[in-house]
């Protein structure tokens, strides 16, 4: 597949691309392929037949991307309206087993389904699926079966249970035992897969490179419905396998919306809106981020207004308190000085006190001493007064000696 990109539809290699060195032929121009259109759709609808562009989508739709439109006839098909009436009747009567849907006639995805809910299937037999998986090795060694009808009925319960951890177990053979699906990243499980199928893919042996491509689609619907993959990482990481690692996207797109197939259009379309949605969204987590921001923004303005008014109110505070305690100190200077300055003069007050009792003291002595020779001189009625005099000056003495103590 060298020189050639794999697409939904596999439109790429039918438009005049180099191919193993040799041109295909170019396609007839738009407007005669108009014309001839719309000839057709005239005839197709009177005689009540599909298009041929309904049945060439259709056809390739079976082929590549079955899930995309309704079951339809092949391109090839020239049956009358008899005839196609004759092959719905056969298709009723396919047996609803995965060994007769992998046997060696090819049954139609589609049909297969049909027969599946019309006979209530809920689970496969394990001895079918045995013979199923034992007849995909020898009948659909491409995978291409396995994919049209994981495309076509994967959420469908019979089909479901049995396809996603039998398609587990083939991812498995292509990574090896190293790789845990279970806890790799999908994109890691991606890039192992691409890396296993890589030299298949882009080689000459179109059965391999075949197999590697519905490979590569089964692992990418198993990531998407089992692990939950993101649809814009897998874009991301297979966009070099279908649109070339230097290849001109918007020109790809521009040329699959104008002249591709109706499956190519309907991907193409449901893509680009897709991405357009993902942009919306983006634009309007933007901006919702931009408010947040701006929001947040004058909130932290307003959180540094007031921590400046609060450091103001701090510094003032400080200075309060460092004047308070000043204050504080002097009147503790000043206590202390005044209560040395008091203790100082009451203690020379009792000095002088003392000093003064003492002359008291003294002169009253001398002044009982006096008495006490005037009693040895006086008569009787004079020794009656002395003595009470002298008993008078004793108790003037103790009373002062205590009152110098």
């Amino acid at each position: 597949m060298s020189g050639d990109k794999i697409g939904p539809s596999g439109q790429g290699n039918q438009r005049g691309e180099l191919r193993d060195g040799k041109h295909r032929m170019a396609p007839i121009p738009a407007r005669e392929t108009e014309v001839v259109r719309e000839r057709n759709a005239t005839f197709q609808q009177r005689v009540s037949l599909p298009s041929p562009s309904d049945l060439a989508w259709t056809n390739q739709s079976h082929l590549e991307e079955p899930h995309l439109g309704k079951t339809l006839p092949s391109a090839d098909d020239t049956k009358t309206a008899d005839g196609h009436a004759e092959r719905d009747a056969d298709e009723t009567t396919v047996e609803p087993r995965l060994e007769a849907y992998f046997g060696p006639d090819t049954v139609q995805a589609a049909t297969f389904a049909k027969a599946l809910k019309k006979a209530r299937i809920r689970r496969f037999d394990p001895d079918d699926i045995l013979a199923a998986e034992t007849a995909i090795a020898e009948n659909d060694k491409a995978g291409s079966r396995l994919w049209q009808l994981v495309a076509h009925a994967s959420s469908w319960g019979p089909v479901s249970t049995w396809a996603w951890p039998f398609i587990q177990k083939r991812i498995n053979t292509l990574v090896g035992a190293q790789v845990d699906l279970s806890q790799e990243p999908p994109s890691r499980i991606l890039s192992h897969v691409i890396t296993a199928i890589s030299n298949a893919l882009t080689g000459e042996n179109r059965n391999q490179a075949k197999r590697a491509e519905n490979d590569l689609r089964l692992t990418i619907a198993w990531l998407i419905e089992r692990r939950n993959a993101d649809v814009t990482d897998v874009a991301a990481q297979v966009r070099h396998l279908f649109v070339g690692t230097d290849g001109d996207v918007e020109g790809h797109v521009r040329r699959v919306v104008s002249t591709g197939s109706k499956a190519e259009l309907q991907t193409a379309i449901a893509a680009l809106y897709l991405v357009e949605e993902q942009i919306q969204t983006a634009k309007r987590e933007r901006d919702f981020e931009r408010r947040e921001k701006f929001d947040l923004k004058g909130a932290l303005d307003g959180l540094r207004e007031k921590e400046a008014r609060d450091t103001e109110m701090i510094r003032q505070l400080e200075s309060d308190k460092a004047e308070l305690e000043r204050q504080l100190e002097e009147e503790r200077t000043r206590a202390e000085s005044d209560r040395r300055h008091h203790a100082h003069s009451s203690s020379q007050r009792q000095a002088d006190v003392s000093t003064s009792l003492q002359r008291i003291k003294s002169l009253v002595v001398e002044a009982g001493e006096a008495v006490q020779i005037a009693m040895k001189r006086a008569d009787d009625g004079s020794l009656r007064g002395l003595q009470a005099a002298e008993r008078r000056i004793f108790s003037a003495i103790d009373a002062i000696t205590g009152m110098g103590k």
